[in-house]
């Protein structure tokens, strides 16, 4: 069975805490860094895009249905398109490679023939469990309320885009999340079917490098202790 990736994301970080007793820790972080200011004049080619969404067709989803679409937006028409929608945010737009719009499927439930098929094919799955998943599948979304299939969309959205961020990492590109935007006007300013539901803008590129002496004094960015967020049960 094929396996979720994981490494696009995590890093392992091995320190020796006591040299002595040579004893050794692991420590796991995420490392997302997210930018703002690019350069302007750096493209990314297809190969590295196929690349990219190649690493992150294994992102988990509920049912493993994988209701995501993603429209790359390059050209400077249809940047200039975008800008319309934007609510201010126009140093990414300007200097990034690319725009990209994250989609969840309404119809996400349309694609869960097609996708047992192929896992039975790939052996996967037995006869018995592709049938049994698909009714499942079946009696979950054709009930389903929408304020719900929204929000599941969202969590997969998040989901699926904090990957999509790591692994530009990997491929020593950036990504930022950009919330502010006029999202029920993009469906119908690049022609996108209705039943793809909005989520979320990123925008991509290579950061810019300011030199050293024009970046002021580095300070640790504020962050809520975990006590302020964490409850144990």
């Amino acid at each position: 069975m094929l396996k979720y990736n994981v490494n696009v994301f995590i890093k392992i970080l091995f320190i020796d805490q006591n040299y002595k007793r040579q004893h050794k820790t692991k420590e796991c972080r995420m490392k997302i860094k997210t930018v703002r200011l690019f350069d302007k004049d750096h493209k990314i080619n297809k190969e590295t895009w196929d690349k990219i969404f190649q690493d992150i067709r294994f992102t988990p989803s509920s049912f493993d249905l994988q209701p995501w679409r993603f429209f790359v937006i390059e050209s400077q028409e249809n940047k200039n398109k975008l800008k319309t929608c934007l609510k201010g945010n126009l140093t990414q737009l300007e200097t990034s490679s690319a725009m990209v719009l994250l989609f969840g499927d309404l119809n996400k439930a349309k694609n869960s023939e097609y996708i047992y098929q192929q896992k039975w094919l790939n052996n996967e799955i037995s006869l018995e469990r592709k049938e049994f998943v698909l009714k499942q599948i079946k009696e979950n979304y054709s009930s389903m309320q929408e304020n719900k299939l929204h929000n599941e969309l969202f969590l997969e959205g998040g989901i699926v885009g904090l990957n999509f961020v790591a692994t530009l990492q990997k491929f020593g590109y950036n990504g930022g999340f950009i919330g502010g935007c006029k999202f029920d006007q993009v469906n119908e300013l690049f022609a996108i079917p209705r039943n793809y539901l909005p989520l979320i803008l990123i925008s991509v590129g290579k950061e810019k490098i300011v030199p050293e002496e024009e970046k002021g004094q580095k300070k640790t960015p504020f962050k809520l202790k975990p006590e302020d967020f964490v409850n144990f049960l």
